[in-house]
This record gives C-alpha cells, structure tokens and sequence, in this order.
C-alpha cells in the first residue's frame, strides 16, 4: 500500500529533477543531507546554540580506496513523530521556516538507488528509535521499518552509500577537495562562531571544517547593504573573504559573490572580470556572501534563482562590488599601478598616444580592472584619442555654428589638437625607426660571437624587405628601404627575392635580392633614361670572394639578362617599362670590408674609397653600372646621422 502523502510517479519526478553527473553536482546531495542535519540542530538546541551540534561526515570507500558515498550522522531532534509524518511527505513544508522545500530527499534517490536512515529521539517523554530503507517505489518507499523504545543518544544517520557508478565516479579523490567544496557551500555557516562541529573524514584522516576554514581565511570583513524593493528599504549582509584559491568551486571563475538563502549559496556571480585578476597575489580568492530576508523569501523551491527583478538583482550587485572593491583596495591599487605601466609602455612604443595619455593615472581609473593586456590598452587609447579629436572639431563646429564669442578659442583648441595629433604621430613613427635601426645593427654582428659566424643575408634582407614581396602587396610603411636611402622609398615598382623570369622576358631563375625600375615619385612615367636599381646584400663579415663568386659579377650579370629581355613586367605581366642598351643601373651592394672583397676589388680595378668610410663605389663603363658597396657598419652609421635631429629631439638618441 502506498505510503500517505508519497507521490504517485517518484521515478518520473526524480528522472525530472535536473542534476546531471558532475564534480560539482554529485556532491549536491551530500549537501542536503548535511543541510538537514544542521537544521535537526538548530530544532533541538536553538538558533543561537548551533555550537552544541555535532556533525560527522563519512566518506565510504571501496577495496580500491576510491569513494563511493557518505555517512551524515548528527545529534539534531531525531525523526520523532511530526519529523517522520514529513518525511512521509513528498513535499512537506515542515522546514519552510529553514528554506526548506521538501524535495531534498529526491536528490538522494536521484544518486543513489536506496538510502538507509537510523534515528534516534525522545517522544512523549520517551526514549525511541526508528530505522529504514528509502527507495523510488511507489508502493512501498519505505521498506525494512523497525520502530521499537531504545535508549541512546539523540540523532539521526544518513547512509547515502553506495551512489550509483555515474555519479560516484565524479566524487573528488581527495578530502581536502570535499572540505574546501563544503565549506564553500555553506560559508554562511562558518562566518560566526556560533556552528555545529562538522567534521569530515575518511579511513585516514579527519578534518573539522570550522578550523580548517579558519586557518586557511587570510582575511574577512562585513559590510551593510541596503536596496530599495517595492518602495521599501530591505537591508541585507555582506560578507567577504579572502581564501585559498582552492576554495573555489566554480570551472568558470576564481572570485565569486554569491547570493544565499536560508544559509546557502544559491546563485554565484563571477568576479575575475572586475576584480582583473584571477587568483589573487597568485594563491587566494575572493568570495562574498550576500544574505538577508530578501533573499530567504525570493528563493525558488530547488534553490537555484530568485524571483526578483533583474534591476533589483543589478542594484544589489552594484553595492557588493562597490564594498567588495574597497575591502580589496590593496590587491586593486596593485592592478591599477600595473595598468598606469602598461599605459606608460604603450605610450612610449606607440607615440601617437603621447597627447592623450599625459596623464596615465587619470586613464587607468577609466579602465576596467579586467583591461591589463597591452593589446586591449592599445584599443582603449586609440578610443581616446579618436574621442578628443572629435569633441575637440565638435566644441569648434558648435562655437562656429552659434558664432560664440569664444570662438577663437575653440579655433586654437581645435588646430592644437591637431597639431598634437600630428606630432605624436610623427613622434611615434620616428621612434619605430629608431628600433629597426637598433635590430638591422644588431643583426649585421654575429649571431654566434664565440664562434664568429654572423647572421644570413636572408635575415637582414628581410628587416629591410620581405622576402617574396613586391611593390603591389606592400605599402610605404611595410619596407624599411630608407637605411640605404630615403630615395628608395618612394620608387614606384620593386620587386624583393623574385626570380628574373618573373619580372622580365627572360627563363633566368635567379633571384636579386631588390630590384626597384624607376624613381616615379608615384608616377610610373616608363622613360628608359631614368635609372634601375638593384640592391645586393652578402651576409655580414663575409670573407670567402672570389673572382667568380663575387656581388659585382653577380649584379653584371643580373644586368645584362634584363637588358636582354628588354622590358620589365609587373607581376600582372604588364610592362612596367623598356630597358635599352643605354638604360643606367645603379647597383647598391651591401657587403663588409673584408680581405676577400678588398682584393676582388683591387682587381677589377676602378674601385674608389669613400673619405672615412669603409665604403666604396666604382662606375663600370662596359656594362654602364654605377656601383657603391656599403659595409653594415657604414649603412647603419648614415641612417642614424639622416635621423639625428630626430632622435635628439625626441631625447632618444643613442
């Protein structure tokens, strides 16, 4: 016959019961039994007594040593006969005062395929005992009843053992994981302390959760909160903590607030974002633990959200991390500090920014805590700077418009805006030349010093052109040509580590390393006078020339395969321009003055020094070839002397 009250269709009820085999979740229903053992004390000896309850959770284990469910012994009220007609219930309101919802007992079945409880309790004076098996059958829920007078002490067992496999097999393998998850849940709990002794443990160890929450709490503060609900103020607590990041018990955030009821955390918040950190200092967490009436009357029946507004939900938000930020306002200065040298580092690297980031302090207090990557101040700060410029040309636009006796004012401030914004980037584009300078010297010295062995041409040619690359894939700012000559940059056709057939009539396979067909200006006019340039660069301190390896009777022979196919082309096939047998070719050989290239220069003859310089040029009538070698160190030496008014003025200078 089936038990009063017990519901109809437990299978289909529990199947319904959303908890689905998880770390998390598979603790959950431990928590309840737990949650019901602290309210048996709090019915037995008084909400300001909680202390004189004692709380043992066993972990069961298995030959292997791997846990397969939990033992809840209290000595709260016991099963006596009204806690008994509830439990018959399949949704007794006997706990609603606790925020009970009657459905606990449900979890347990949704876990485990039968649960045994013992109790023990004093009815009409006496001393009686009760024990039973609790199971999904409609018919018969409660099986193996024994109810007889035994003396003992007060309390009730819960033997949630064995879970069922899925669920077992998510139980955390260490008991310190369950105390902390524990602790976690029912934080509300261990803030006062007035709580039952709650001990947890396991073949070889215990731990009472009180101590261990107290030891491991690095520091907690509690702050009032109030709201406005329905026209009236409703006032609530906060409470916050700084814990061991293991207490966390969310995959999704370090920090959380969470929202409780009834002495339980119901909804979690996560923080990381506004705190801008995930474990703070590297090894704690942040928890605060909001509570009052308003939220014990909101709860839903399976405590996982309130029936509040969102605006009302937003507003008590607002007020915990207003507090939630002063109780953390060492760890936020600390982010803050970080912040305004990100902004500082950002600034210097990219000058462009100088203007509107004077003040690095007054941006980093706009910034949410979370914005630390220097990727995502570059973003913010090109934000500002676009936002002054337009307030700058709206404030003149206005003052024009209503023709306002400040209007020259508004005029200086506008111009000045834009010369500010002109001037940093100009600034900023002179300091990237400044470190390309400062890699292209670097890398003309050894790659290995010990050994002597320096650097490939390759990698040289690619600081100053990319490999592969032609005029048509790549803009002013995408090459550094100006290290050989400001002139260069502004050729309005080159090709870079192209093969000859690919850029005339020709099936030469060979690669110069730069060729540029004509100083256009931006104009491709196509006049065979004006000059073609090639430039060769030889891997730095280079000493193995030869006369039939040698830059010059590379680039004569580059020279004359062009003349013969007597056109170039673009990449598209186009013509670019013809080339004639009088067409000139300047050849910039990049090369350091070494033994080798000395004596295959004194014996091609021709060759002059340059004063000072280990630099050299030569004009070579039979092919009509003006050639100039320049060493590494000469190349690098003239840019910085192009760009020294520059980089003094801008207090960069080497």
């Amino acid at each position: 016959m089936a038990e009063t009250g017990w519901l109809s269709d437990p299978i289909g009820r529990i199947n319904n019961l959303s908890l689905a085999p998880s770390p998390k979740n598979t603790l959950q229903p431990m928590f309840e039994a737990l949650m019901n053992s602290i309210h048996a004390i709090q019915e037995r000896f008084g909400t300001d007594r909680l202390s004189s309850g004692v709380i043992d959770i066993e972990m069961t284990q298995n030959d292997e040593g791997s846990y397969t469910g939990f033992i809840i012994t209290d000595n709260g009220i016991g099963l006596d006969t009204n806690n008994m007609i509830s439990f018959r219930k399949s949704d007794s309101m006997k706990k609603a005062k606790f925020g009970g919802k009657g459905v606990g007992r449900l979890l347990w079945l949704k876990v485990a395929e039968k649960v045994s409880i013992s109790s023990r309790y004093v009815d009409d004076g006496k001393s009686r005992s009760i024990s039973f098996d609790f199971a999904a059958d409609p018919l018969e829920p409660i099986s193996n009843l024994s109810h007889v007078d035994s003396g003992g002490e007060i309390g009730t067992c819960v033997r949630l053992t064995p879970l069922k496999t899925a669920y077992a097999l998510h139980i955390p393998v260490k008991l310190d994981t369950v105390a902390v998850r524990t602790v976690a849940h029912f934080i509300n709990y261990f803030v006062n302390v007035d709580c039952p002794k709650i001990t947890l443990m396991d073949s070889e160890q215990s731990i009472v959760l009180f101590d261990k929450f107290t030891d491991d709490v690095a520091r907690d503060q509690s702050y009032p909160i109030k709201t406005l609900v329905d026209g009236e103020d409703r006032k609530l607590s906060l409470n916050c903590f700084l814990v061991p990041k293991k207490y966390s018990d969310d995959e999704k955030g370090t920090n959380g607030l969470f929202f409780g009821a009834h002495g339980r955390a119901v909804t979690r918040y996560d923080m990381d974002g506004v705190i801008g950190l995930k474990a703070i200092d590297g090894k704690y967490a942040f928890f605060g633990y909001l509570e009052g009436p308003l939220l014990d009357g909101a709860v839903n029946d399976t405590r996982t959200e309130f029936s509040l507004s969102e605006d009302t939900i937003d507003d008590l938000k607002r007020e915990c991390i207003a507090n939630m930020h002063s109780f953390l306002k060492v760890e936020i200065d600390r982010v803050r500090e970080r912040q305004i040298q990100t902004i500082v580092d950002v600034r210097n690297e990219h000058l462009r920014f100088y203007n509107v980031a004077k003040n690095p302090a007054e941006i980093a207090d706009k910034l949410s805590l979370s914005t630390q990557k220097d990727e995502d101040i570059f973003v913010e700060l090109s934000r500002q700077s676009l936002r002054q410029y337009k307030r700058a040309r709206r404030e003149f636009a206005e003052a024009k418009s209503k023709d306002l006796p400040d209007i020259d004012n508004k005029a200086k401030a506008y111009v000045s805006e834009l010369q500010d914004e002109s001037l940093s980037s100009l600034a900023e584009y002179i300091y990237k030349r400044k470190l390309i300078l400062d890699m292209f010297e670097d890398r003309s010295g050894f790659a290995d010093i010990d050994a002597e062995k320096a650097h490939y041409e390759k990698v040289v040619h690619e600081l100053i052109r990319p490999l592969g690359s032609t005029k048509s894939e790549l803009d002013y700012e995408d090459h550094n040509l100006w290290i050989i000559d400001d002139r260069l940059a502004f050729y309005s056709y080159f090709n870079s580590d192209k093969q000859i057939k690919a850029q005339a009539q020709s099936t030469d396979k060979r690669r110069p390393d730069i060729t540029l067909f004509d100083l256009g200006m931006g104009f491709e006019k196509g006049a065979s006078i004006e000059p073609i340039t090639i430039v060769e660069f030889k891997r730095p301190k280079r000493d193995d020339y030869t006369m039939s390896d040698n830059p010059f009777t590379q680039v004569q022979d580059y020279v004359k395969e062009l003349r013969s196919a007597g056109e170039a082309n673009r990449y598209d096939g186009r013509t670019i321009r013809t080339i004639e047998e009088d067409t000139p070719f300047m050849c910039q050989i990049v090369a350091d003055d070494t033994p080798s290239l000395r004596d295959v220069m004194d014996r091609l003859n021709g060759f002059y020094k340059k004063a000072g310089s280990k630099s050299y040029y030569r004009w070579d009538s039979h092919f009509r070839i003006f050639m100039e070698v320049t060493s590494y160190a000469d190349l690098i030496s003239g840019a910085k002397a192009r760009h020294a008014a520059f980089f003094d003025k801008l207090g960069i200078s080497p």
